[in-house]
């Protein structure tokens, strides 16, 4: 059974729905918290990663900073909610757009690689969320333990580079399932 491409509109509008819930962010919590801190930004806010010091660092900092806490912490209960599963199904939406998969050498990519592709937006989300639920055992008003709080240090900075990393890929991936489309002759646009 075959099944149909989404439409142009549903993807678009999903696009525009997670550019809203980015701006959100953004306007909403990134640029409040940076003002109400001195400068200083968000863990999630730093593309290039983080490290254990860097979290340690965050922990001691809004323990004494209860504005900026909260800021951090309504970003997690707030658009964090839904941005990863919105931008985890655009990435989905956009995979079965552009038609992943194709061949590589002249052969057809196989179904197990084609899944492992698929899978990528789904290990971003799961990752995205595993992230923001240890930001909320760690960051003010928790009180973790010493344990806890090693754990969790040495953990976020893994799942922040795991996060990127399936998220890069993905892009990658449609970027070079694109061009391909479009040096193979079929850059017409798919109904």
């Amino acid at each position: 059974m075959h099944r149909a491409r989404p439409s142009a509109a549903f993807a678009v509008g999903l696009a525009l729905f997670c550019a809203a819930l980015f701006a959100w962010s953004y306007i909403g919590f990134v640029v409040p918290f940076r003002a109400a801190s001195g400068g200083r930004e968000l863990l999630d806010a730093r593309m290039a990663g983080y490290d254990a010091s860097d979290v340690i660092g965050m922990l001691q900092y809004l323990r004494d900073h209860p504005d900026a806490a909260a800021i951090q912490r309504g970003l997690y209960l707030g658009p964090e909610l839904i941005l990863p599963a919105a931008v985890a199904l655009l990435l989905i939406v956009l995979l079965r757009f552009v038609g992943v998969g194709g061949s590589v050498f002249g052969r057809p990519v196989p179904a197990i690689a084609l899944a492992a592709i698929f899978f990528l937006p789904v290990l971003y989300v799961v990752v995205d969320y595993a992230e923001n639920i240890a930001g909320l055992m760690l960051f003010p008003p928790a009180l973790p333990s010493d344990a806890t709080v090693s754990m969790l240090a040495s953990a976020l900075p893994f799942l922040v580079r795991l996060k990127f990393a399936a998220l890069a890929i993905t892009v990658i991936l449609l970027v070079r399932s694109l061009i391909l489309r479009y040096l193979s002759g079929r850059g017409e646009q798919p109904r």
